[in-house]
């Protein structure tokens, strides 16, 4: 018996022992993990913030490109708007000023062909007057022929509409079928109008340039100088376009031609060229 107490005993005591140190682990507090996650978890937040935030002012950069953008594009058109209507207005001055000029032409003609006034037909060529030369209408020129005017209002009809490549062809035409027309200085002018309205500037230079030397008397030639002046001006020749141009202003001084000259000049200046 005093045997089995004593195992019991031991028994007892080593199960209250580890009773007593389980209790005693099982009493100690366990670490706390969520105050560590956030510490941890930080970084990857703010990383993801910033991100955000990047996205967000590129996808603004990208509102202002396009906004600035539509504004450009708005201005252009705009721009484009005003060019073509600018064209349109020195195309109708011109085909005005042809139009006057024809009026001219058939005056002058009709007066040649009526010589029982006993008045003499005034003399031919430009006027010296203080140094300088006037354009004047001194001669009549001639009256075209029915066919020959058909055929140049045909062809200038053309112009009219804007067809210039066809309206080229047509007064060349007229010109190898009418060598000896009184039309055919405006013809030839005409031809040059048309390649400078479609940007052939060199093409412009050589067609303006016949009027001058072919048909030096013609009164075409002071818009055919002004037209070489402006084609230099377009083909940034600088030096050649002021050199047309002041020479339209010596030699035909208080005409439009001059005005328009002078004017173009004045701009050459302004722009640094």
């Amino acid at each position: 018996m005093t045997v089995r107490r004593i195992l019991f005993s031991l028994l007892l005591a080593s199960t209250t022992a580890g009773v007593r140190i389980g209790g005693a682990h099982a009493a100690d507090p366990l670490p706390d993990r969520r105050a560590v996650r956030p510490a941890q978890a930080a970084p990857t937040a703010a990383r993801t913030t910033t991100g955000n935030e990047a996205v967000l002012e590129l996808l603004n950069d990208i509102e202002e490109l396009k906004a600035q953008v539509r504004t450009l594009r708005g201005q252009i058109e705009t721009q484009g708007y005003q060019l073509e209507q600018l064209k349109n207005a020195q195309r109708q001055s011109a085909i005005d000023a042809d139009q006057r000029l024809r009026e001219l032409e058939h005056r002058a003609g009709g007066a040649a062909a009526a010589p029982a006034t006993g008045e003499s037909p005034p003399a031919v060529g430009p006027t010296r007057r203080a140094g300088n030369f006037s354009p004047s209408i001194t001669a009549p020129r001639g009256v075209p022929s029915a066919t020959e005017q058909q055929q140049y209002d045909a062809a200038f009809a053309l112009m009219k509409q804007g067809l210039y490549q066809q309206a080229a062809t047509r007064f060349r035409d007229f010109i190898a079928k009418n060598p000896s027309s009184p039309l055919i200085d405006n013809a030839q002018y005409w031809i040059g109008e048309a390649a400078y309205v479609t940007r052939d500037f060199r093409t412009a230079l050589e067609e303006f340039g016949k009027v001058v030397t072919s048909h030096p008397q013609s009164p075409k030639v002071p818009d055919a100088l002004l037209k070489i002046g402006y084609t230099h001006y377009e083909l940034a020749a600088y030096d050649r376009a002021r050199e047309a141009l002041n020479q339209v202003v010596a030699r035909y001084p208080n005409t439009v031609v001059a005005k328009s000259a002078q004017l173009r000049l004045e701009r050459i200046v302004k722009e640094g060229n």
